[in-house]
């Protein structure tokens, strides 16, 4: 019996590497009013290009006009490897997943061509368009919506990226929704430091650590800075946690495979490490999106949280010399989280030649802050 075009856009999508594949009509998605009230919450932070395109979001045929079905996909990233003590995210420990997975799509784009004989308009999406992708995820039978706002399957867990192929010709579905099965499970809202998952199914954002180490570009809050604990970039804590991803066997594309350069990474490095090695080595890599900046602001902090003395040196280098007032700021306040006199030494010394009002600022918090004997 010959295979339907559903049946053989699945297949070539697996032997492609994807893990899951849902297909749906395109049309508006009925999630309209939660983003609208994530927006007016004020949620999403300084992610202000969540609010551009809104109406956008919520269909894709305004996305790319002419579209007419949309191929729902998965893409596993979970290989065997350090767990959250290692400080960066399991999904950003291998290669920037945008480029790869859509080189993945055109080639699925081509087949379905070569398939129907027609010159088939396809675009490939990931979370970078304007794109409810977590809804179109859960119409196609990809999974459900957890607590924790991730989309969760009973066999992958949440160990997977989402993608999109959206094209201009009709194709029957594929997939269905899935029931919840969370049932009364809060181990993802009780597990976060932070306390982002404000409730189920909605998070806070800027109380997200993957947000506060990813996407905010100043300051991170005083106030999370403690509970951020060794998270260099991203956060998979609530994902570590949740049963399904217990149950879930390490499958991931190859490309995703932990790369020795990022691994090898720790706070002392990236606090000290120069544009040009910054560049060199996280080059196609999802880290490079925090900037150096960025990175060597977490890593301070994540050196203030584990208060070693061996530390000092590396923290007092950063305050006196970094040449970005977000590290020298960061470096400060974790200074401030000794009880070493040598590091009110430190401190003081700074106080006299820094000019930034900022940085200024955070050293007197520092020299404030109390001190265990």
């Amino acid at each position: 019996m010959s295979l339907t075009l559903p049946s053989l856009i699945e297949e070539r999508a697996l032997e492609l590497g994807f893990c899951g594949v849902g297909i749906v009509p395109a049309g508006p998605l009925d999630h309209a009013p939660h983003l609208d009230r994530w927006l007016t919450e004020g949620f999403h932070g300084e992610m202000r290009w969540m609010e551009n395109h809104r109406t956008m979001r919520t269909d894709p045929r305004l996305l790319e006009p002419g579209t007419r079905t949309v191929i729902a996909l998965a893409a596993p990233y979970h290989h065997p490897g350090p767990g959250d003590e290692h400080g960066i995210s399991r999904y950003a420990r291998g290669d920037d997943y945008h480029p790869i997975l859509r080189d993945h799509m055109r080639s699925l784009a081509a087949f379905i061509s070569a398939e129907t004989g027609r010159d088939v308009a396809a675009r490939p999406a990931t979370d970078s368009a304007p794109l409810l992708e977590r809804n179109i995820a859960i119409d196609a039978g990809l999974g459900w919506l957890g607590k924790s706002a991730m989309v969760l399957h009973q066999e992958r867990g949440s160990w997977f990226f989402l993608a999109e192929l959206l094209v201009d010709i009709e194709i029957e579905s594929l997939g269905s929704p899935h029931p919840d099965r969370c049932g009364t499970c809060t181990r993802c809202l009780d597990a976060c430091p932070t306390g982002a998952i404000v409730e189920p199914f909605r998070v806070d954002a800027r109380r997200c650590i993957s947000y506060l180490t990813i996407e905010l570009r100043g300051p991170i809050p005083r106030a999370l800075r403690p509970r951020m604990g060794t998270h260099l970039f991203g956060c998979d804590i609530c994902q570590s946690v949740c049963p399904w991803n217990h149950h879930a066997a390490p499958q991931g594309m190859i490309p995703f495979q932990a790369r020795p350069d990022v691994i090898a990474a720790d706070a002392r490095t990236l606090l000290a490490l120069p544009q040009d090695e910054f560049s060199r080595r996280f080059r196609h890599s999802p880290i490079k999106r925090t900037k150096r900046r960025g990175m060597a602001r977490n890593a301070a902090v994540v050196l203030g949280n584990l208060q070693r003395d061996d530390d000092l040196p590396v923290l007092a280098e950063a305050l006196a010399h970094h040449d970005e007032p977000l590290a020298r700021g960061h470096a400060a306040w974790a200074l401030g989280r000794f009880s070493l006199s040598r590091a009110r030494s430190i401190l003081d010394d700074a106080r006299r030649r820094e000019q930034n009002a900022w940085v200024l600022e955070e050293i007197r918090h520092a020299l404030d802050a109390p001190r265990t004997p």
